[in-house]
């Protein structure tokens, strides 16, 4: 790789690194061309992005962002997941596939200058996602309007059944 295309490289990387929430460094060793290509699918459709970097390079790229707690952790073969909008969903999608690939290891991650472990990405992945949050949110503040239209439908209700049976019981 020649000196340009290496700043370039580094240049991108601090980029990805300034614009994300959460980042997290896996050893993608035994993962076949198809899986990678897979995960980096999954990721997309969450909004991140899976790439393979040099760690020396990905070192450089840690400067001036909330990143370089997890300079540690960049030895040996190094992939990171960048999650640009939900972390909750990027944590799922990479635990989920570690979970079915053995040879996907989690190495852990940074989420706004803290450094996570394998256990606590795990743990994120097991938050509920933001459409999971904005639903129960949602189902929450309907609540009372539907309590309020059923307290507001029950006189009227008991009434026609008042009247139901007075008419049957005239009929008999």
């Amino acid at each position: 790789m020649e000196y340009q295309s290496k700043v370039d490289a580094v240049e991108a990387l601090n980029g990805k690194f300034k614009q994300c929430p959460l980042a997290i460094l896996t050893d993608y060793r035994g993962l076949t061309v198809a899986e990678i290509t897979d995960l980096r699918r999954e990721v997309g459709a969450v909004d991140g992005e899976f790439l393979v970097a040099k760690n020396t390079l990905t070192k450089l790229a840690l400067h001036d962002t909330d990143f370089t707690a997890m300079e540690p952790l960049l030895s040996g073969p190094t992939a990171i997941a960048f999650a640009y909008s939900d972390p909750v969903a990027l944590a799922k999608v990479v635990n989920g596939f570690a979970a079915k690939n053995d040879t996907l290891e989690l190495k852990g991650g940074v989420m706004e200058g803290e450094l996570l472990d394998a256990g606590r990405i795990k743990q994120l992945a097991a938050l509920p996602s933001r459409d999971e949050l904005r639903a129960k949110l949602l189902a929450l503040l309907m609540t009372p309007a539907t309590q309020l239209v059923r307290v507001l439908n029950a006189p009227a209700q008991q009434m026609v059944q008042v009247l139901e049976a007075r008419r049957s019981s005239q009929e008999s």
